[in-house]
């Protein structure tokens, strides 16, 4: 599945001068007798490496990561798409954010801020957005204005039944828009209903170019062009470029370039973020590789409670787990404070929702689950003997701590009595495997969750995938009811105390079966200055640094 790229040789600044000088060596050689051909054109050889060494920098200290243009970052995967409109992992949403523009956006410390828009006003299920003047799509002929038709295409394909989105912009009933390059425009959402989330899930929703969409179809996503404050350059197997794009509407990169390195294995991505390869690495190291690299001195290292929650997916459709009784087996055979300790270094706490402590939706009274391993095995030994054996596959991505913490949660549940076979897979093999009901368990992250209506996307029975991420196939009447009140629920008190029912429903259902709330880590090189961690862990920061 994966596209190895052909590498081209670089020409060195120094090849002018190895020409020069080596030449006219090699040239003279041709006068000397045979034997003295042999042995002279030996050394003469000898010498013309050591000189080309010494010219072209081979064996120099000189990295990558001394580019003072460049930034480079690295990262555990690549996007599964780098079309926006289907983009749903959090690497290609994440991307997608620095090529293109939303509307508005949560923001570093999880506010809504403006994006496209500067202000905005809500009356009347009215939403009326003030644009920015100067958004644009980049091109080698010149930057293209966005259009007013740009706008009323993004929403008509983010409302369309195909895209992941739709469901959370289902109360918008009417688009209107007006733009103007110089002066700015308007935009006007008409609702057919109050949404609680709707500028929240706006932030999902980024503007496409209608006519370059229309030509490229379904390939747009290879060449994505967006309003956003970075162009795309190029994408292959093992990195994305991205280049700056200078008097942004918005925000201005400080840095001309970005390359973002896709290195899967961690112990290699560690390497090469201490050698001085990798500029930044947030959120994708093992926790032991960051407990190193503190001890090692010399680096910036940003702790901070985020919004990243740990799980097993459960397949509830399949004949043995869709009983609860055997979820809670699982759930109780699981020793998470173990896990946190030894394997995480401590940089995790256990997880008992879908929005950790970090959020102001999050309810504090349900206590994590219980390692139990008596009543476990009680457990399995009943389902055991009503369904001749139990044996459970598990399935995680390829990556290094994903497989580490597999193995754990593995054994521990051998432990209890369940065969467990563990399984691992280059990540897009694995997500689509996620996406289409391939597994019985699954270890997950949710990232970056800000809104409660998340518990709508994750468990509604009509958001089942491909449309929607409820991809364990939970069915409970009650809770689609739920959910779909608290879209309508404007006050803000009355919101969080409505979410926290919604919650300890899927908790005691152990529709999922939550694992752990790790912090937020990034490292960053001494010579990357302005770095500011974001609380929902995307690359907005980007924006904002500046290298020596």
């Amino acid at each position: 599945m994966q596209h190895h790229p052909q590498h081209h040789p670089q020409h060195h600044p120094n090849d002018l001068k190895f020409n020069r000088w080596i030449f006219p060596i090699f040239m003279r050689s041709d006068r000397l007798d045979h034997a003295t051909t042999v042995s002279t054109s030996r050394a003469l050889r000898g010498i013309a490496l050591a000189i080309f060494v010494a010219l072209s920098g081979w064996g120099c200290t000189k990295k990558a990561g001394d580019d003072p243009n460049t930034l480079f970052v690295g990262i555990s995967a690549g996007p599964a798409t780098l079309d926006p409109r289907f983009a749903t992992d959090a690497v290609g949403m994440r991307l997608g954010s620095l090529l293109f523009s939303s509307i508005v956006r949560v923001g570093p410390e999880l506010d809504i801020i403006g994006e496209a828009a500067s202000s905005w006003k809500y009356d009347k299920l009215t939403y009326t957005f003030q644009l920015r003047p100067g958004l644009s799509f980049p091109s080698a002929q010149g930057d293209r204005p966005m259009t007013a038709d740009d706008l009323i295409y993004t929403f008509a394909q983010a409302q369309a039944d195909k895209s992941p989105f739709a469901s959370a912009l289902k109360s918008i009933a009417k688009v209107e828009a007006t733009y103007d390059a110089k002066t700015g425009g308007e935009l006007k959402l008409k609702l057919s209903q109050f949404s609680a989330t709707l500028l929240t899930d706006l932030s999902t929703v980024k503007i496409l170019p209608k006519n370059l969409v229309e030509a490229a179809g379904e390939d747009f996503g290879k060449k994505p062009i967006g309003t956003g404050p970075f162009e795309f350059v190029s994408a292959d197997a093992n990195e994305i470029r991205l280049k700056a794009r200078a008097g942004h509407a918005y925000a201005t990169p400080q840095v001309p370039q970005v390359v973002f390195k896709i290195v899967r294995e961690d112990n290699t991505r560690f390497l090469k973020f201490i050698k001085g390869e990798l500029d930044l690495i947030q959120q994708d190291l093992p926790p032991a590789k960051i407990s190193e690299i503190e001890k090692r001195g010399g680096f910036q290292v940003f702790k901070y409670p985020g919004l990243s929650m740990t799980y097993i997916l459960v397949n509830l459709q399949d004949p043995l787990l869709k009983s609860r009784e055997a979820r809670e087996a699982i759930s109780s055979a699981l020793n998470r404070e173990e896990i946190i300790r030894f394997k995480l270094e401590s940089l995790a706490q256990p997880a008992t929702s879908i929005l950790s402590p970090a959020n102001p939706f999050h309810d504090g009274t349900l206590a994590p689950p219980k390692f139990d391993l008596e009543l476990s095995k009680s457990l399995m030994k009943k389902i055991s003997s009503a369904t001749g054996g139990v044996e459970l596959t598990l399935k995680t991505s390829n990556s290094t701590q994903a497989v580490e913490n597999g193995k754990v949660l593995s054994h521990q549940l051998d432990q209890a009595g369940v065969k467990t076979k563990l399984q691992s897979f280059e990540w897009g093999t694995f997500y689509d495997d996620i996406k289409k009901g391939n597994f019985q368990l699954a270890t997950m992250k949710w990232v970056g969750t800000t809104d409660p209506d998340i518990y709508r996307s994750a468990f509604h029975s009509k958001e089942k995938p491909p449309g929607g991420k409820n991809r364990g196939g939970y069915l409970n009447a009650e809770l689609d009811q739920l959910v779909e009140k608290g879209l309508l629920i404007e006050d803000h008190a009355k919101r969080v105390a409505h979410y926290k029912k919604v919650q300890r429903m899927i908790y005691e259902d152990l529709a999922i079966i939550p694992l752990w709330y790790e912090f937020e880590v990034a490292v960053v090189s001494p010579k990357v200055e302005g770095y500011s961690p974001s609380k929902n862990g995307d690359f907005s920061a980007l924006t904002k640094l500046r290298k020596k």
